[in-house]
């Protein structure tokens, strides 16, 4: 009985199956039949597999990324304004510094003259900003000094002028951006045809540095030497103001001398007045400016070569701290006056020799 249920229960899976498939061809090869069969039972296979969640992969974990913890930034010390003090009308001790050029190449000055004293090199100049500003000395202006001396008026506990007689371009590319560093300002002296042309100050770069503090006097028109041609003395003095008021609208007030010297007529000093200027420079060395010689003001005249301590030794306000490293800056080390020296080395190459 159990063999004739088996056969029973095949045959009707096989019946079932047959008719499940609904094939309207009954001579369809058995063949067929089977790969259908395989067909059905891997894709129920499939849905099978499908249904398991998949073994996760294991991921990699990120190292962690240490952030730094952050520093404080010191903050820079801010140097406090010294408080300006009230002078009386008629004097004042001021500091005048009067200087040719600033440049030690043909590339930063067209005109430069490796021998000539005349031109100052940059780390000679910065160590002497350097060491008035650590003694803190106050940078002031043309206008600044001719008021006090005229009306009275407010001036820095150390006033200190520099003043640059030339039109040269070293006073751009090298004086003006040290002075800027140490927040000082200073004075060109200018020939007034000389400006726009080659190798010279421009109108803009002029003004630029007026923009940042800087002022303007007369060194003359074309830089003539009116001590010893007196008659170029009318255009060299005379010319020179108007043209300087006209292109940068300001008053000119003050005229310098070429090379600091007045004749001792007082030629030049009375052209000076007779065209309306308010004082002129000359270069004898002193502090003592005063409306009783308005025009023939001191001057302290700085060289090439000279020293740190010569250059210390010109200072009326010594009192102070000036670090190591200013007192070491890349200066020559001798302490002749460079005139002084060259003159010597002449007499001694001039000098007979002793049998």
């Amino acid at each position: 009985m159990k063999r004739i249920a088996k056969i029973i229960f095949v045959a009707g899976i096989v019946g079932l199956f047959i008719s499940g498939c609904h094939l309207p061809d009954q001579n369809v090869d058995p063949g067929i039949l089977y790969t259908l069969a395989a067909e059905t039972i891997q894709a129920e296979n499939n849905r099978i597999a499908s249904l398991t969640p998949p073994t996760p992969t294991s991921t990699i974990t990120p190292t962690p990324t240490i952030t730094p913890t952050a520093t404080n930034t010191p903050t820079a010390t801010i140097v406090p304004s010294p408080t300006w003090v009230t002078h009386a009308a008629g004097s004042a001790d001021i500091l005048v510094l009067y200087y040719n050029d600033v440049a030690e190449s043909a590339d930063e000055d067209a005109y430069y003259q490796w021998e000539s004293e005349s031109y100052v090199r940059k780390a000679e100049f910065e160590q002497q900003v350097r060491v008035l500003y650590e003694l803190g000395y106050t940078s002031i202006g043309l206008s600044d000094m001719v008021k006090v001396l005229y009306e009275g008026g407010e001036l820095p506990p150390r006033p200190v002028m520099f003043t640059f007689d030339s039109t040269k371009l070293g006073q751009y590319r090298n004086a003006y951006p040290i002075l800027k560093k140490y927040g000082m300002k200073g004075n060109l002296m200018l020939l007034a045809a000389q400006i726009d042309t080659k190798n010279c100050l421009t109108t803009e770069q002029i003004k630029e540095m007026m923009a940042d503090g800087w002022e303007i006097g007369s060194r003359g028109y074309w830089g003539n030497d009116i001590y010893h041609d007196p008659s170029k003395t009318g255009e060299e003095i005379g010319k020179s103001k108007p043209l300087l008021e006209q292109k940068f609208g300001v008053e000119v007030q003050v005229f310098a001398y070429p090379y600091g010297l007045p004749d001792n007529e007082g030629r030049m000093a009375s052209a000076v007045s007779s065209y309306l200027y308010k004082a002129a420079f000359g270069k004898q060395h002193t502090v003592k400016q005063s409306i009783n010689n308005v025009l023939y003001l001191g001057r302290y005249e700085i060289l090439k070569g000279l020293s740190y301590n010569d250059f210390f030794s010109y200072l009326p306000w010594q009192e102070g701290t000036i670090s190591q490293e200013t007192m070491n800056w890349t200066l020559p080390t001798p302490t002749v006056d460079p005139t002084a020296y060259a003159l010597t080395a002449v007499a001694n190459v001039e000098a007979p020799t002793t049998p």
